[in-house]
């Protein structure tokens, strides 16, 4: 069967879809952005189709921002990891599109096991700017790393491990606090250096998936020094997904994001969850090694690849 490569229509919606559910089910943590088909910002979108009709691939480039650069996002999906049938034809219209619309930067991503899809992009003079290691922890299996000993170091420095529900009922400027913590350890989260640096925002300290007994706080005295929590998964509700974790960098060092992880593993397991999610750059070795140590494995690679056109 022959496929040609033709502009994306509205009818088109419910097999773009599925193709996007094919690539990302079972990876919690990467999203597609087939789910902004419909905003403004998405530029192009193609679809590569059978004389059947049936769609098997699709291929979109975002508006991913404009200021300092214009960086475009091209995403290509096929429901065939495998042959990923007619992507150098697709990407031969994504790249008139690209030639027209002259952007500073693209970004692209996709997963270690497409290798196809790597080789494209490489040809296309793309290169690898850094992997989210993608992990999971059974806690089903897990015997808990002991953590009394670990606390007991902590409180003689009086350091004390609470969780966020607690705060909420003995402390009136729990939120204010917590926010403090966020704007003090805002800078220490890997950012795009293409992209203008972003202002700490609230939205993951006040998310509709937190779970306040899960939000785990380090404070000392009336401080907080360190947090690390654990969210509700949307359609999965038999695991997990680590928030973020963090200190203030005067207090790292000394276990406290190990202790409020483990915090974590001992609630999923308690409360019979079968396990946690965590995201994380490859560049980010100190908090791989927490991970390694208290029982996260691999599940997948997401490799983040960037192609600079021109930067005055």
């Amino acid at each position: 069967m022959s496929y040609i490569v033709r502009e994306y229509e509205e009818c088109d919606l419910d097999q773009v879809s599925s193709i996007s559910r094919s690539v990302y089910d079972n990876k919690a943590g990467s999203f597609s952005i087939v789910s902004n088909l419909q905003d403004k910002r998405m530029l192009r979108k193609y679809v590569v189709a059978g004389e059947d009709g049936q769609i098997i691939g699709c291929g979109l480039l975002w508006e991913q921002s404009t200021k300092p650069y214009l960086i475009l996002k091209v995403e290509i999906l096929f429901s065939d990891n495998e042959n990923l049938m007619g992507a150098d034809n697709l990407y031969t219209y994504i790249e008139n599109d690209i030639k027209i619309i002259n952007p500073n930067v693209l970004q692209a991503r996709m997963f270690d096991d497409q290798e196809h899809l790597l080789e494209l992009y490489r040809n296309k003079g793309f290169a690898k700017n850094h992997s989210m290691m993608h992990d999971y922890l059974n806690v089903t299996d897990y015997e808990p790393t002991p953590n009394a000993e670990l606390e007991n170091r902590l409180r003689l420095r009086n350091i004390f491990l609470t969780t966020l529900s607690k705060e909420q009922v003995s402390d009136i400027n729990y939120f204010q606090k917590l926010q403090m913590l966020n704007t003090n350890t805002w800078a220490d989260y890997p950012t795009d250096p293409l992209l203008p640096p972003s202002s700490p925002s609230d939205y993951w300290l006040s998310h509709e998936d937190n779970i306040p007994d899960a939000y785990f706080i380090a404070k000392i005295g009336q401080l907080y020094i360190g947090y690390s929590h654990l969210m509700k998964m949307i359609f999965n509700s038999n695991d997990l997904i680590q928030g973020l974790t963090a200190s203030l960098r005067e207090f790292r060092g000394i276990g406290i994001a190990t202790a409020l992880k483990i915090k974590g593993i001992e609630y999923a397991k308690r409360n019979g969850y079968n396990g946690i999610f965590t995201s994380y750059r490859n560049t980010n070795i100190s908090m791989g090694k927490v991970n390694r140590k208290l029982g996260w494995r691999p599940n997948y690679c997401e490799v983040r690849l960037e192609k600079i056109l021109h930067i005055n």
